[in-house]
């Protein structure tokens, strides 16, 4: 039997008793480069994950995890748990699983392949997200589930990308029936990488939330998680089945809108781009902007500002 379907689980969820989002790679700082996984050896994966935690446990810890982190898609979850009266967790790929008012150093490390802050870059051999996500719980800095959720009946809403969801779900799929039956699961195409027991919390939220909340798809998560706080969280007992009722509920009253075929370019066209939008503006969003309404440019906001990144340096270096 599917432990999601015991007799024994909470018939219904209160409130949102916890909200957890993705960091972000775009910092209110700029990490130096000893808090980078570029000051690491390359080595196995155990070596260098003892290497980082060694690491960042030596580096000044000043300001509380919410102040660390920039970009709309954090704000739309930070305003959600203050919405729903929740506490609010960061999952970090440096940290671990960090409460927000938690004191935590400047940092930059990403488990997405392709960054210039990937730690899979430093592992020699293949880099297990799930494995490394575990370790960083052993950290003094990072919480564990357990700790975080409590023993509460309130939901636990939850907004990952699928970079996130490899690197998380096998620690959520351990947790027990009760927690499981608390999650709301938000982000998109996330199935495929997450554990089946962990796919009835996936909420049921697809394109047409474009017309309720439109944004970017680096933010789909937390805007999904932000839209599901205002449309249940306040209506009292609902079970999981009634929240998402509620959800396709109001997804069928709008249609998706049409995206705009934008084309693709590489990551040199796109330095050469942003070098000739820094001789007159600054500003990675900004920039951005108008680089997908003037010039038709698609590119993923994360990319994006890794590569703004890159052409800052170039520029400051000339």
């Amino acid at each position: 039997m599917n432990p999601l379907e015991q007799p024994s689980l909470p018939a219904v969820t209160k409130r949102a008793d916890v909200v957890v989002t993705i960091c972000t790679f775009r910092k209110r700082a700029r990490p130096p480069v000893e808090s980078t996984p570029a000051s690491l050896p390359i080595g196995t994966q155990d070596a260098v994950q003892a290497a980082w935690i060694e690491r960042i446990q030596t580096l000044p810890s000043n300001a509380a995890a919410r102040a660390l982190y920039a970009g709309r898609g954090f704000s739309l979850a930070a305003r959600a748990s203050e919405i729903a009266s929740a506490r609010l967790y960061i999952l970090s790929a440096g940290l671990g699983l960090v409460a927000a008012d938690r004191k935590v150093p400047l940092y930059g490390l990403t488990v997405s392949v392709g960054h210039s802050d990937s730690i899979a870059a430093r592992v020699r051999g293949e880099f297990d997200a799930g494995a490394w996500f575990s370790g960083l719980q052993t950290s003094p800095l990072s919480d564990r589930w357990v700790d975080a959720i409590g023993r509460g009946s309130g939901r636990i809403l939850i907004a990952l990308t699928r970079p996130y969801a490899q690197m998380v779900g096998e620690s959520l799929d351990a947790l027990g029936p009760q927690a499981l039956a608390r999650l709301r699961i938000f982000g998109a195409s996330l199935a495929s990488v997450l554990p089946p027991e962990l796919h009835p919390a996936l909420a049921p939220y697809d394109a047409r939330l474009e017309a309720i909340l439109p944004g970017t798809r680096s933010d789909f998560s937390q805007r999904a998680l932000h839209h599901f706080v205002g449309l249940v969280v306040g209506e009292g007992q609902q079970n999981r089945d009634a929240d998402y009722a509620a959800v396709t509920s109001a997804l069928a009253k709008v249609a998706a809108p049409e995206r705009p075929r934008r084309p693709r370019r590489s990551d040199a066209e796109l330095l050469e781009l942003i070098a000739v939008r820094l001789q007159s503006q600054l500003g990675v969003a900004r920039i951005l902007r108008a680089l997908r309404d003037e010039e038709g440019i698609a590119c993923e906001q994360s990319r994006f500002s890794r590569l703004y990144q890159i052409a800052l340096q170039k520029r400051e270096a000339a």
